[in-house]
């Protein structure tokens, strides 16, 4: 677990946008929880990385690029998610645009079903008329 203040401190930390209760207590929704938790991971993937490291007998600049490189790989790796993300509220778009569109047609195909028969039945009202 996450204490409230850790909570809190993210929340500041990272500008996340959340709304409170009453009482004043922060209300999370579902993608709120789990921006938390993807922050829970990354903090807790740091420290064992950190904790699991020898001590470094390099110089500082070597160890510095070291944290660089670390650091660039897990931003490649957020950044793959953060595309991934993308491509999957693309394809939903995508998929109720075209639900939409096939819903559309159906309607207009109706109404021109509908048109077709009110023109014959004033063809044939103008037939028995003459």
């Amino acid at each position: 677990g996450v204490s409230p203040k850790t909570i809190q401190r993210w929340v500041k930390k990272y500008h996340i946008p959340c709304q409170k209760n009453e009482a004043g207590h922060y209300v999370f929704d579902a993608e709120t929880i789990s921006l938390l938790e993807q922050i829970k991971f990354e903090h807790g993937t740091a420290l064992e990385q950190r904790d699991s490291q020898e001590p470094p007998n390099k110089t500082s600049a070597e160890a510095l690029f070291t944290v660089y490189n670390q650091f660039a790989s897990r931003l490649q790796h957020i950044e793959h998610q953060l595309d991934q993300k993308a491509d999957d509220v693309v394809s939903v778009q995508l998929l109720q645009h075209r639900q939409e569109i096939e819903e559309l047609a159906s309607h207009l195909h109706k109404l021109e079903q509908r048109i077709a028969k009110l023109e014959e039945n004033a063809h044939k009202e103008q037939a028995n008329a003459a």
